[in-house]
C-alpha cells in the first residue's frame, strides 16, 4: 500500500473532501497542459476525471442536514460540472480556469472551516466519498 492509498484509507470524511478538491485542481492543470500539446485524448481523460470528482463531491452532500449551505454547494457543483462538460467539448482553457478558481476558493474555505471545527472535524457528518484518488 503506497502513501496516498494509506492516507485515503485512514482519512476522515472531512479530509477526503479536501483530498478530492486538491485532486480535481491538479487534474485540471494537467488537462490544460495536454490541450497546449494538442493531446486531446489525454486532456479529455483529465477533464472527465475532474467531472467525476465534482460529481462525487455533489453526491457526498447531505441536503437534509446541510440545509442552505448544502443547497448552495449543490448548485455550485452542478455549475462546475456543466462548465467542465462544455470546456471539454471546446477544449477551452479559460473555462477550465474558471472551475479551477472555484475549486481553489472552495478548498481555502473548506480548510478554514476544518480549522475552526478543530477536533470535531473528523466527526463532520458528510457521506464519505467513494472515489479513487489515484490516476
Amino acid at each position: 500500500m503506497d502513501y496516498l492509498e494509506q492516507m485515503v484509507m485512514t482519512a476522515s470524511p472531512a479530509k477526503l473532501i479536501e483530498l478530492l478538491i486538491e485532486k480535481a485542481i491538479s487534474v485540471l492543470e494537467e488537462a490544460k497542459v495536454f490541450i497546449d500539446e494538442k493531446d486531446y485524448v489525454k486532456a479529455n481523460e483529465k477533464i472527465v476525471r475532474a467531472q467525476d470528482i465534482v460529481m462525487e463531491l455533489n453526491l457526498a452532500l447531505d441536503l437534509e442536514k446541510g440545509g442552505d449551505i448544502a443547497k448552495s454547494l449543490r448548485a455550485l457543483y452542478n455549475y462546475m460540472y456543466r462548465t467542465l462538460v462544455e470546456a471539454n467539448i471546446k477544449k477551452d482553457k479559460d473555462m477550465i480556469d474558471d472551475v479551477k478558481t472555484l475549486l481553489s476558493d472552495l478548498l481555502s474555505t473548506w480548510r478554514e472551516a476544518m480549522k475552526l471545527a478543530g477536533s470535531t472535524a473528523s466527526q463532520i457528518d458528510v457521506n464519505k466519498p467513494r472515489i479513487n484518488l489515484s490516476f
